[in-house]
């Protein structure tokens, strides 16, 4: 392939397929959005747009996806440009890590395309997509970080660095959960500074910007930008708490669900486990009002004494609760994964009809197709990267590290989730397939017929 007849030079072929290869994602890309221009958008998307012509008013969702919807509507092609991006920075990312760890090209091109085909086949991620969400922004700008992050065994670079800080402030300030899928790229980056860098000056400085993006994100969602107000904390683990409240109830057969007003009598079991169910404390919610129980009446103090009480009384049932939102929100349960996709826009203020809603509603029935199916669960895209990584841990020792971290953020992040996630949407976990795609597509690359042969 690079012999001396070859009509391009090693470099130039190696250019020449990654120029392809980024040309094919952005095709697929554009695909991906005229489909569903100018994007599909449910309550949570349509609350962004609002912030961000109107202001950030809430904390409850954090408003760095309203800043990128303000600045993306100054761009050509908004609202849907978003879609397009997201899709592209999200696939770009993983198939420019590749070219940067990989010396040989074949390797680099297995990598590249064992990870955009498990981002195509993965309902989760690629139902995600179509949509105004936080989620596939979030994976897309951790996707950014460890590529210009991580590269060749050695002294990272200055301008990586800082454009990786970038984009892991982003990423953090998309979501409050972010932070375990990003500690571990963090701490190898840590090591690799501390290790390569010659000068303490130059370690503690590259240190500082690599933990910057941690207070950056925690200012995003404390003062609101453009005037610096300071908002209100959120209170969206109120949520979470009468969820849980109503599944140990379900589950031990003891309430201390408390009064709501208007209501003389506590919430009997029987009516717990009626209403309960473990996808989606939004379906408890409805179950509970259309017994003429009021959650919203409900203060956020006497959510936690409940919660406290319940979890504290009944650990076991706590524990068996939170594997069923587990395991419904991998794919694990009977049935189709819950709310793969938003399906359409809501009806809004803002003008947004859908353009084709013939190709929508045929790209939505593909994505739920694919979910029928077990073999691309995200269970499966977990278990098989990690699978693939002990295959071939010993095989590469410059990788063991970035493979290792890639495995604690994919792991770290759907773990966090099994104690705080309020639903089992499969959207959620979209940042750990993307970790679990990338450690998937390194380790593949790794494997004997794509490494070159040892002299």
């Amino acid at each position: 392939m690079t012999g001396a007849n070859s009509p391009l030079p090693a470099w130039g072929l190696r250019a020449l397929a990654l120029g392809l290869i980024l040309c094919a994602a952005a095709v697929a890309s554009a695909i991906l959005a005229g489909s569903v221009w100018p994007g599909l958008m449910s309550f949570d998307s349509l609350l962004a747009f609002s912030e961000s012509t109107r202001g950030i008013t809430t904390v409850a969702w954090p408003p760095m996806h309203a800043y990128l919807i303000s600045l993306a509507g100054r761009l050509p092609f908004a609202p849907g440009n978003i879609i397009f991006l997201q899709t592209f920075l999200l696939c770009a990312a993983g198939v420019f890590l590749a070219f940067r760890i990989f010396r040989t090209t074949l390797q680099a091109v297995a990598a590249s395309g064992v990870y955009l085909v498990l981002l195509a086949l993965s309902p989760s991620v690629s139902g995600s997509l179509a949509v105004h969400w936080r989620d596939p922004l979030t994976a897309a700008f951790f996707c950014l970080a460890v590529a210009f992050w991580v590269g060749p065994p050695g002294r990272p670079s200055w301008p990586s660095l800082l454009l990786g800080a970038l984009a892991a402030s982003i990423c953090l300030a998309l979501r409050y959960n972010a932070f375990p899928v990003l500690v571990p790229i963090t701490f190898l980056m840590a090591f690799r500074v501390w290790r390569f860098e010659r000068s303490n000056f130059a370690r503690f400085a590259a240190l500082l910007v690599l933990l910057v993006p941690y207070p950056l994100a925690v200012a995003s969602v404390t003062w609101r930008l453009p005037d610096f107000q300071r908002m209100p904390p959120a209170s969206s683990l109120s949520t979470t708490r009468l969820f849980d409240i109503v599944g140990v109830g379900a589950c031990s057969g003891r309430s201390v669900l408390p009064i709501a007003a208007g209501t003389d009598a506590p919430v009997p079991v029987a009516g717990l486990r009626k209403v309960y169910a473990p996808t989606h404390v939004n379906i408890v919610v409805s179950g509970l009002e259309a017994r003429g129980y009021s959650p919203q009446t409900l203060s956020g103090k006497a959510l936690r004494a409940a919660w406290f009480d319940a979890v504290s009384h009944d650990p076991g049932c706590f524990l068996s609760h939170r594997r069923l939102v587990l395991l419904a929100q991998i794919g694990v349960l009977k049935g189709d994964p819950f709310y793969v996709m938003h399906s359409q826009i809501d009806p809004n203020d803002f003008g947004f009809r859908l353009a084709r809603p013939d190709k929508a509603a045929a790209y939505v029935a593909v994505v739920n197709r694919q979910a029928q199916a077990y073999w691309n669960r995200p269970v499966v895209l977990l278990l098989l990267s990690l699978v693939l990584m002990a295959v071939t841990f010993r095989a590469a020792p410059e990788r063991r590290l970035l493979k290792l971290a890639l495995a604690l953020g994919a792991t770290g992040f759907t773990g966090l989730l099994f104690l705080v996630s309020p639903a089992a949407d499969a959207r959620y976990i979209v940042p750990a397939l993307a970790a679990a795609a990338l450690l998937a597509a390194i380790s593949t690359a790794d494997l004997r017929p794509f490494r070159p042969r040892e002299d």
